[in-house]
């Protein structure tokens, strides 16, 4: 069973009673008016924009045994609020968003020796050091120049701090192809959307947008986010430089776009890399960093047929360079495909999704061959994060249904396996802080490749067009890979509860 400390509980629910007040004037008719102005226009040229998100979180993570701090079962709950404003002109756009992001309830017992942090709640409390932390910061202002009317139309540059998803460069304007994009696609490899606190990218971003093609090139520095509360700060010691150029859909082939893309990614931060040499053996970045280049493709498909409608996914990555003192060669392969029938009872949507990323078979030799997954989406591709993509085999179904045309159902069963049981099991969502944490960590697999099995079920209803709330339940089962490192507990659990409103 899941313990509550009521006194926190109590404490908790005052951002969430002020959250309810506003959701209810938010949603009120009166407060709509009437109906004639868009939410949040203002005028021709200004614009408002907000979010309101609340989240409630039970884990009963894994436990290692004997250990300290190893109480795995808790809950938490996370409460964000963002307000920007959109100034639109004919030459140039302007944009500022206040983020305000809470967590409350977060567990200070939980960060086990040996062990680590038991969960995310876990992993939130050793970034903050608190049970109940606040914030608020600018999360983006950025100024975005359109240079059709100077005579170079499709040609934009954009300078500031700003949101950033790879893969997702333009949008087709059909809805099913563009929401494959976004879950099967973007942010594999750089992401804004990182649990609850996000992060976004210091920088420019220079965009040639085409009828048959997209190129896009930014040069930027991270945020911090993701688990630490304090967003404001950039991560300057992180460079990276992103270019694509995209083949938009039915250009080349009829219901198919392509995209090619390179991403540099230098870190010189004050931390140790993670891998699998002994711990004494691995060098600090601020003295040998790493420099690693990824090229890179993806082919997505979707084709209407009698009936139903059929979907493929090829997406792939190379990369190259240096991890500290040894060259570093790493890759990653996904495959997927789907059929849906979309003339059935609920529309079945069946996909088989298969994801193998490199390890390091040898600690020894003087290459680093465990891909590396960059700034990656937190929950995107790993709803249950209790693992991540570095040295991984992930085989999966996915079913989804739809009872009503505003009610989603999604059920997935994966089989999980290391590529390499001589590389370590790996955790963690990528950088979220200027120093300290490496933002990866590793555990000793002792030999084992078999990692196991999770079922993800998640149940999301589209209340409007700006109101959405979901309900997730993930289940793990163990293998041999966490009967060696959890001897208290080997299997875990994980619900949460959110909604999203946006305007």
């Amino acid at each position: 069973m899941v313990k509550v400390n009521h006194q926190k509980w109590l404490q908790s629910l005052i951002p969430w009673v002020s959250a309810a007040i506003i959701f209810v004037f938010l949603t009120s008719d009166a407060w709509a008016g009437d109906g004639s102005k868009p939410l949040g226009h203002i005028n021709p040229y200004l614009r408002m924009t907000g979010e309101l998100y609340g989240s409630y979180e039970a884990w009963d993570f894994f436990r290692p045994s004997p250990a300290i701090n190893n109480d795995n079962s808790y809950d938490l709950w996370a409460l964000r609020a963002r307000l920007g404003a959109l100034l639109t002109t004919s030459y140039v756009d302007g944009y500022a968003q206040a983020q305000y992001v809470g967590l409350y309830g977060l567990p200070n017992d939980a960060v086990a020796s040996p062990g680590g942090p038991l969960g995310l709640g876990a992993a939130y409390f050793q970034a903050n050091q608190s049970t109940n932390v606040s914030n608020i910061f600018l999360r983006q202002a950025h100024l975005d120049f359109k240079f059709s009317s100077l005579g170079v139309p499709g040609a934009f540059l954009k300078i500031g701090r700003f949101e950033f998803m790879d893969g997702m460069e333009y949008k087709t304007g059909n809805e099913k192809f563009d929401s494959l994009k976004r879950s099967r696609v973007a942010q594999r490899l750089l992401a804004s959307n990182i649990v609850h606190v996000g992060r976004t990218f210091d920088g420019f971003a220079a965009v040639y947008d085409q009828a048959g093609f997209n190129m896009t090139m930014t040069a930027t520095r991270p945020t911090q986010g993701g688990f630490t509360a304090e967003g404001q700060s950039q991560i300057s010691d992180i460079n990276l430089f992103y270019a694509a150029v995209t083949s938009k859909k039915d250009v080349l082939l009829p219901g198919t776009e392509g995209r090619i893309f390179y991403v540099n990614y230098d870190d010189k931060r004050n931390t140790q890399v993670v891998d699998n040499r002994a711990a004494a053996d691995r060098p600090r970045l601020d003295s040998q960093n790493l420099n690693i280049h990824t090229v890179g493709a993806h082919l997505l498909t979707l084709h209407q047929l009698k009936g139903g409608s059929a979907d493929a996914l090829l997406w792939g990555a190379y990369q190259f360079g240096d991890w500290t003192n040894q060259k570093h060669q790493a890759w990653a392969i996904a495959a997927e495909a789907g059929y849906q029938w979309s003339a059935a009872a609920f529309k079945p949507w069946l996909r088989a999704l298969y994801f193998v990323s490199s390890g390091d078979d040898d600690a020894t030799d003087v290459k680093h061959k465990t891909f590396f997954s960059l700034l990656p989406n937190g929950r995107g591709y790993v709803k249950f994060p209790f693992y991540n993509l570095m040295n991984m085999q992930d085989a999966y179904i996915q079913l989804n249904l739809s009872p009503t045309p505003q009610t989603r159902v999604t059920i997935d069963l994966h089989h999980l396996s290391l590529t390499s049981s001589s590389d370590l099991f790996y955790k963690g969502l990528g950088p979220t802080m200027k120093s300290g944490a490496f933002g990866y960590s590793g555990q000793s697999s002792a030999g084992s490749s078999d990692v196991g099995q999770s079922l993800d079920i998640s149940f999301t209803h589209t209340l409007t067009k700006a109101l959405s709330w979901r309900f997730y339940y993930g289940h793990a089962f163990g293998g041999t890979v966490f009967r060696s490192i959890y001897q208290g507990k080997k299997d875990a659990d994980m619900v949460y509860l959110d909604f999203n409103l946006v305007f």
